[in-house]
């Protein structure tokens, strides 16, 4: 499974290696940086490619519903049996600087990449999408441990400091810069060759 394509890892470079890049003529004052992956993988219960109506069983031995959108235009290569593999991936860098005069403050962005398998073959395809906020540090609160920031669009949020120490050498005015970026790929995979029938062995002949 082609879990990391080319739209997954083009999103996914841009949550922590450009805002690297872009660090580089100057140490930021605090950086954070988060990655998460999960993988389920499910059976094919049963299909119906008309309606397309899906159910899969994850180990659990659940059964999970699902109306699958016509984007997904190799359906009627799905059999009973066929395994479905899901990976979800997030990541989130953050970081602190300080506020240059002389550039404005960025509006935020958003990136999304798409990739999937080629016609007649079983479906696979990758939805990656990164935002890129940015904001102006308002007001620090070091014993409520509370930081309000004031994004570019002006919209103000108090965020609470997970981790306090980091925020030692923020003050008012400084910038933040935050990159997520999130990517769901899924492929489904043929179902496996039966494992041969155990004949079951004859009874010994009689002793004459």
């Amino acid at each position: 499974m082609r879990l990391l394509s080319s739209a997954l890892v083009a999103a996914l470079a841009l949550a922590v290696p450009a805002m690297a890049q872009e660090a580089a003529a100057k140490k930021p004052k605090a950086t954070y940086n988060k990655k998460d992956t999960k993988t389920v993988t499910a059976k094919v219960k049963s299909i119906d490619v008309p309606t397309r109506h899906v159910v899969l069983t994850t180990p659990d031995g659940q059964d999970h519903e699902f109306v699958v959108g016509k984007q997904a235009r190799n359906l009627p290569q799905v059999k009973v049996g066929d395994d479905v593999i899901v990976q979800y991936q997030e990541a989130l860098a953050v970081e602190v600087n300080e506020t240059d005069p002389t550039k404005p403050l960025p509006q935020p962005t958003e990136a999304i990449a798409t990739d999937r398998s080629e016609a007649g073959k079983k479906p696979e395809g990758v939805v990656a999408r990164t935002v890129t906020l940015n904001g102006t540090v308002e007001a620090i609160d070091m014993d409520k441990k509370v930081a309000t920031i004031k994004g570019s669009g002006g919209n103000t949020v108090e965020v609470q400091m997970q981790h306090p120490e980091r925020w030692q050498n923020v003050k008012v005015g400084d910038t933040i810069t935050a990159k997520y970026s999130e990517a769901l790929a899924l492929s489904v995979q043929p179902a496996g060759p039966k494992a041969p029938k155990k004949s079951k062995p004859k009874a010994p002949a009689p002793a004459k």
